[in-house]
This record gives structure tokens, C-alpha cells and sequence, in this order.
């Protein structure tokens, strides 16, 4: 039997061993090869990183998804780092092979085809050099998120409480960082399109205004002004503040590579309702 898990604290309420199950019975044509390779999926919440590691470990799990707050501290037991997750200095995957670790980050993933997505949905009169994407937050998500948006080639602005990580964060990647009264200012005056990623728990006070006066429609939030010029996707879908759709996809589709890379089978996306 295969074991795998979720880490992270608190998690109780994970969607994550729903949307495992769910995929794995109908992942592969071949149902003998899911008979002979059963697969369990559990949550594992500790108060620690090491805790965590030392369970996976102790109990035989071959690999698990890591939530907050450990999506940064977990490198430092990692052994094999795919370059994304090296870059980021953060992993929502792990896999746990003999006295070795590997990451990966499928929060990256997940972003980089949102903003696909994104992208295909603007008009042809938008140019490309007339669309941003300004990153709110610069934990694990965060990170994810402003290097899968400089990665699909739009100009990338990152913002957080703690400037000094963003500027360093952003030096690393070549983004540019900005401080949060900046942000407010730049949403409110640009006249291009703003692909916005909400990567923190709750709204901000000072985006309040311009971004709670959007509302819903079609894959983003979109506001109301006539151009409908900020798109919202936002990260948090246990209590969503502004876009729920948008979180319930992020993890849908970090989900799918989370899946694939634990068990290299592609799994039937249909199931992840």
C-alpha cells in the first residue's frame, strides 16, 4: 500500500483527501493496477515541520502535500529540490524516497495556468506590454504565484506587510516589488488590465476599496468599472473573501499535478468537482 498525506496546521478541513480519493478510482484504464496498488491519503497535523517529517518518516508515507505554515520550512529537509522549489525556497509537494526528500511546487503550476487561462481571455485589442499582475502576499502562495506570472512573460509586481521580504524576493526573481500604499495607488489609477492575486488569508483594509467593489463574473472577479480592468484570483478557499471560483480552481489544478507526480498517473480531471 501507498500512504499518502497533507501537512500543515490546521488542516481538518481539507479538501485535499476528497479530491485524492475521488480522482484515484478512475485515474487509470487499468483497474488491475489499481487493485494490486492500493492508495490511502490521510491528514497528518502536527504543530511542527519536524513533527510532520518525522511521522511521514515513521509511517511509512511515500509522500505528502504541505500546506501553510510549512511550505517554507520543509526545505530545510529537503534533499532534491526541482528548480522551481529551489527558486522559490518553497514546496507544497514532497516525496519521500529512502533517506531522501524531493519537492516540488504545484502552487506554480496551478498559476501558470490560470494565467493561461488569463491570457486567452482578453480581447485583441488588449497589448501584451498593457497587462500586470501584482502578487498581494510573499509566503509559499505568494512566491508561487509572481514567478508563474514573470514565467508567462507579464510585468510582475509583488507586495507585502514585510517589504523587506518582498524586495528581497523580488530581486531574486527580477519582479518588481512595491509597498502596499503603492499597490493601492497603482489599482486604482492605471489605466491597463491588473491580473491581481490575492495570496494572504483575508482582504487588506487598503485594498478594501477597490477590490471588494467587484463582482463576479465569468473565471475572475472583475470590477466595475467600464473597462472591467482587475481580474481577482485569489488563493484562500476555506473562507473566501473575494473570489470564491478562483481558489476552488487554484486548488483543483495544483491538485491534478499533485496527483501525477505522487502516483504518474494523470488522473481524470472531470472527477475534481
Amino acid at each position: 500500500m501507498k500512504k499518502f498525506a497533507l501537512i500543515g496546521n490546521p488542516i481538518k478541513h481539507s479538501l485535499s483527501p476528497v479530491l485524492f480519493k475521488a480522482a484515484y478510482p478512475s485515474a487509470s484504464g487499468n483497474q488491475e493496477q489499481v487493485q494490486e496498488e492500493p492508495m490511502v491519503y490521510d491528514l497528518v497535523e502536527e504543530l511542527s515541520i519536524d513533527k510532520s517529517i518525522a511521522r511521514l518518516r515513521q509511517e511509512g508515507y511515500c509522500g505528502a502535500n504541505v500546506t501553510a505554515p510549512f511550505k517554507e520550512s520543509a526545505m530545510r529537509f529537503v534533499t532534491d529540490p526541482d528548480p522551481v522549489s529551489k527558486t522559490l525556497g518553497a514546496t507544497n509537494l514532497i516525496l519521500l524516497i529512502g533517506d531522501r526528500i524531493f519537492s516540488y511546487n504545484t502552487d506554480y503550476l496551478a498559476v501558470r495556468r490560470m494565467v493561461r487561462e488569463y491570457k486567452t481571455g482578453l480581447s485583441e485589442s488588449d497589448a501584451p506590454e498593457d497587462v500586470a499582475a501584482l502578487v498581494i502576499g510573499c509566503a509559499g502562495a505568494g512566491k508561487a504565484a509572481a514567478l508563474a506570472c514573470r514565467d508567462e512573460g507579464i510585468e510582475t509586481f509583488i507586495t507585502n506587510r514585510t517589504q523587506k521580504k518582498a524586495e528581497t524576493f523580488a530581486d531574486q526573481i527580477k519582479v518588481k516589488a512595491i509597498n502596499i500604499a503603492e499597490a493601492d495607488s497603482m489599482l486604482k489609477k492605471t489605466d491597463g488590465r491588473f491580473l491581481v492575486i490575492y495570496a494572504i488569508p483575508a482582504p487588506d483594509g487598503v485594498f478594501s476599496e477597490v477590490l471588494k467593489s467587484c463582482s463576479q463574473t465569468g473565471q475572475g472577479m472583475t470590477c466595475n468599472n467600464p473597462d472591467s480592468r482587475i481580474t481577482v484570483i485569489e488563493a484562500n478557499y476555506k473562507d473566501p473573501c473575494l473570489n470564491p471560483e478562483s481558489g476552488l480552481r487554484w486548488l483543483k489544478y495544483q491538485a491534478v499535478e499533485s496527483f501525477r507526480l505522487m502516483t504518474g498517473i494523470a488522473p481524470n480531471e472531470s472527477r475534481f468537482q
